[in-house]
């Protein structure tokens, strides 16, 4: 039954992305609204997990939060919800899963800058939606869970 609910909250957190992902695509931005009720759906998923370990779930959080820290410190070159995100996924996935993620998500952001810099699509200014991103990485990361 665990298991059930574990692999049940983890695709609701993929289609919460998702969804969030294709706002950003759109506005650039995601409400405090969909970013709340995704934080709330991963502090539901925590005590759900198989893997749990406190001390992966607080090294999920502070990577997520250094995010944030990062994102206030650079002036939201990171947007502070792209941060918020991480956060909330480094509550579910834990810290090794989050970095996962992160480091996915940063390695297909930097071939879709590239590729806009080669085709002369936008400069070194053009700002670029990070959350869908981030869903592709969760999408690698919770497949792993959800297999397992």
């Amino acid at each position: 039954m665990r298991l059930l609910i574990q692999n049940s909250l983890l695709i609701i957190i993929g289609v919460l992305l998702f969804t969030a992902g294709i706002i950003d695509i759109r506005k650039q931005m995601v409400s405090r609204r969909l970013l709340s009720i995704l934080f709330l759906v991963c502090l539901a998923t925590v005590p759900f997990m198989t893997e749990r370990n406190i001390l992966n779930t607080i090294g999920g959080l502070t990577i997520g939060l250094c995010v944030i820290g990062i994102s206030i410190t650079s002036k939201e070159q990171i947007g502070k919800g792209d941060g918020i995100v991480i956060t909330a996924i480094g509550l579910v996935l834990g810290a090794r899963r989050c970095l996962i993620v992160v480091c996915i998500a940063s390695l297909l952001m930097s071939l879709v800058a590239i590729s806009i810099l080669l085709f002369r699509r936008g400069n070194r200014q053009t700002r670029l939606p990070f959350l869908p991103a981030v869903f592709a990485g969760y999408v690698f990361c919770a497949g792993q869970v959800l297999i397992c």
